[in-house]
């Protein structure tokens, strides 16, 4: 695909919540920090400022410490958008044009949308990308966060594309191993995804320690998952999902469904005896492959050796895949 090619006075922008810490926000924070490593001018715009409120969340700062109030809009600059924020693509007309597919789902979920943008919509003011014709919008390239993003896009006849995929917070590398006596036997899940059918699980198997991750940092999830020997995730996967790998490179074995990214051995390549349908046909064996990675722990986590050793190389591919995009 066509890359992006960037001058000395180019500058890379992308639309991001204000004072607001999730994965999906650092990741964000990230790309700017890292293309800013590259030489290459990228600002966050954020949206949602409130008064007397840094924009930058606290946990953020060692990515950036400014930001952009306006983007100027002409062809030497880039806008790259969220999938979440396409509306941003109509405001600008000269600007080059970009949508980083970070899920599929959210996409078409306006749970994201505030009041403002729902009042916009009501009135026909505001636009989205309509994925069904994309040709009544130019867009430049496309990046693809997922194999599951890249295949939907090609499922809608969209081709020009390229991988811009992600990676972990730096406190799940900076941990040492847990010695396997410490490790305990608790089955962590994020209550946030797959409820439903995680709450059969656990009316079925209340002898098991469930442990939801909620309400937590990164360092606690990461000192949670460094100390358990399961982690479970019957959520939609609607992209290539953190918790999965933050439980794995913390030494878990990795229970997860089939839907969304999961359903492909490409952003989820654990073996195919830790994946289920999340039916209640499935419960018993579900239950059963818990209980096996508990028991047989010391054997069972090697079973996603090759998931881990992928995890531990994805900044640096991160980085190359930066490199391959944007050319000076």
């Amino acid at each position: 695909m066509s890359p992006l090619t960037v001058h000395k006075d180019s500058v890379v922008y992308i639309p991001c919540p204000a004072s607001h810490a999730t994965g999906g926000t650092e990741l964000l924070h990230q790309f700017v920090h890292q293309l800013t490593q590259l030489g290459i001018t990228a600002k966050l715009f954020y949206y949602r400022i409130k008064k007397g409120v840094d924009p930058i969340h606290p946990r953020f700062h060692k990515y950036v410490q400014d930001y952009a109030t306006t983007i100027e809009d002409n062809e030497k600059n880039i806008l790259l958008v969220p999938e979440t924020r396409t509306e941003y693509l109509y405001r600008y007309q000269h600007i080059r044009k970009g949508i980083w597919w970070l899920s599929v789902d959210f996409f078409y979920d306006t749970a994201d949308v505030d009041r403002w943008s729902t009042l916009m919509k009501m009135t026909g003011i505001t636009r989205r990308y309509n994925i069904k014709k994309p040709e009544k919008l130019k867009i430049d390239l496309h990046l693809v966060q997922s194999r599951y993003a890249a295949i939907h896009l090609e499922k809608h006849g969209i081709h020009n594309y390229e991988y811009l995929s992600d990676y972990l917070n730096a406190s799940f590398f900076s941990a040492p191993e847990t010695p396997l006596s410490e490790k305990q036997n608790r089955v962590l899940y994020n209550p946030k995804k797959g409820w439903e059918f995680t709450q059969q699980l656990i009316q079925q198997a209340p002898e098991l320690n469930w442990f939801p991750l909620i309400n937590m940092t990164p360092d606690e999830v990461a000192k949670a998952c460094h100390t358990s020997k399961v982690y479970i995730d019957f959520g939609n996967h609607p992209g290539k999902d953190r918790f999965p790998r933050e439980a794995a490179i913390s030494g878990c074995c990795v229970i997860t469904g089939k839907r969304g990214a999961a359903a492909n051995d490409t952003d989820i390549p654990v073996p195919e005896q830790y994946k289920f349908a999340d039916t209640p046909a499935s419960i018993p064996a579900i239950i059963r492959q818990i209980k096996l990675c508990q028991d047989t722990y010391e054997t069972a986590r090697h079973d996603f050796d090759t998931y881990r050793e992928g995890i531990k190389t994805q900044e640096q591919e991160f980085n190359h895949q930066l490199q391959k995009i944007f050319l000076r």
